[in-house]
C-alpha cells in the first residue's frame, strides 16, 4: 500500500518533464564547467522545484481534471489522496530553496523566481492568453541559476537566455495541444487556444528551429559538423511535431519531440 502510494506520488510530480528539465540543468552546468558539488546541488535543487511545480498542477487541477475525465492522473484514480499532493508540493518546494540557498543567496533568491513562474502558470496563467510567460521565463532562468551557482556568481551570455526562453515556448505550445479540446470544456484559453492549431504548429516550429539557429551561430567553439547535425535534427524534429500538431486529436508526442530537441540544444550549448 505505501509503496503504491508513493508511486501515485511521483507520477503526480510529472516525472518525465521534471527529469527532463533538471538534466537540462545538468548539462548546462557541465557546459559552464561547475564544479561537481555544486552541480549535483543545482541539478537536485531544479528537480525538486520541478517536483513541486508538478504536484501543485495535480493538486490546484484536480476538479478541472475530473470534469475532463482526465483518466491519466493518480489524482482522479483515486490512488493519491489531493491532500498528500498538495502537502509533498510545499515539501518539495521547502527542499528545493534550502539546496539553492546552500549555494548563496543569489541562487536562493533566484530559486523562489523560478518557484513563484512555476506556480503562477497552474494558479491562473495557465487560463490566460499569458500562459507562454512562464514557460519562457522558467527555461531562460535555467542557464542564470546554474552560473549564479559559481563563486562569483555569474550571468551568461543574452543568447543563451533567449535560445533557453525560446525553447520553453515550443515546449509550452506543445504541451498544451493534446489537451486542446478537453481543456476547451473545461473554459481554459490559454495562448494555444486563442490562436489555434494552425498558427500554434507554426510556433513550435519557429521557435524551436530559432533556437538551434541562435546556439550553432553564437557558439564559437562549436564543430562546424556537429552544429549542421544538431540543427538538421533540431528541424526534423520541429516539423515533425508541428506535422503531428495539426491532427484533428494531437498526440501527446508532441511534447516528447520537443523534449529531444532540447536536448539536443543542451548538449550543442555544452559543446560550444
Amino acid at each position: 500500500m505505501i509503496l503504491r502510494r508513493a508511486y501515485a506520488l511521483l507520477k503526480s510530480t510529472h516525472p518525465v518533464p521534471s527529469v527532463a528539465v533538471a538534466s537540462f540543468t545538468a548539462l548546462f552546468a557541465i557546459g559552464f564547467s561547475l564544479p561537481i558539488e555544486q552541480l549535483v546541488i543545482v541539478s537536485l535543487s531544479v528537480l525538486t522545484q520541478q517536483f513541486s511545480v508538478g504536484l501543485s498542477n495535480d493538486w490546484l487541477d484536480f476538479d478541472r481534471d475530473k470534469l475532463g475525465h482526465r483518466l491519466d492522473k493518480a489524482t482522479t484514480r483515486g490512488e493519491v489522496s489531493i491532500t498528500q499532493v498538495r502537502n509533498f508540493s510545499f515539501v518539495a518546494a521547502a527542499i528545493s530553496l534550502v539546496l539553492a540557498f546552500s549555494l548563496g543567496s543569489a541562487t536562493g533568491l533566484m530559486m523562489i523566481a523560478m518557484l513563484v513562474v512555476g506556480w503562477s502558470y497552474n494558479l491562473g496563467l495557465k487560463s490566460t492568453g499569458f500562459s507562454i510567460v512562464p514557460y519562457a521565463i522558467g527555461f531562460g532562468i535555467l542557464p542564470i541559476f546554474v552560473t549564479l551557482a559559481f563563486d562569483p556568481p555569474t550571468i551568461p551570455a543574452w543568447w543563451v537566455i533567449l535560445a533557453s526562453a525560446l525553447l520553453g515556448i515550443s515546449a509550452h505550445f506543445a504541451n498544451t495541444l493534446p489537451d486542446l479540446f478537453a481543456d476547451r470544456e473545461t473554459g481554459v484559453r490559454a495562448l494555444p487556444h486563442i490562436l489555434g492549431q494552425r498558427v500554434s504548429a507554426i510556433v513550435i516550429a519557429i521557435s524551436a528551429a530559432s533556437a538551434s539557429l541562435l546556439v550553432v551561430t553564437q557558439s564559437l567553439e562549436i564543430d562546424s559538423f556537429v552544429a549542421a547535425i544538431g540543427f538538421a535534427l533540431t528541424l526534423v524534429l520541429a516539423l515533425a511535431a508541428s506535422a503531428l500538431a495539426l491532427r484533428s486529436k494531437p498526440p501527446r508526442i508532441i511534447f516528447d519531440l520537443l523534449l529531444i530537441a532540447c536536448l539536443v540544444n543542451v548538449v550543442l550549448l555544452m559543446l560550444g
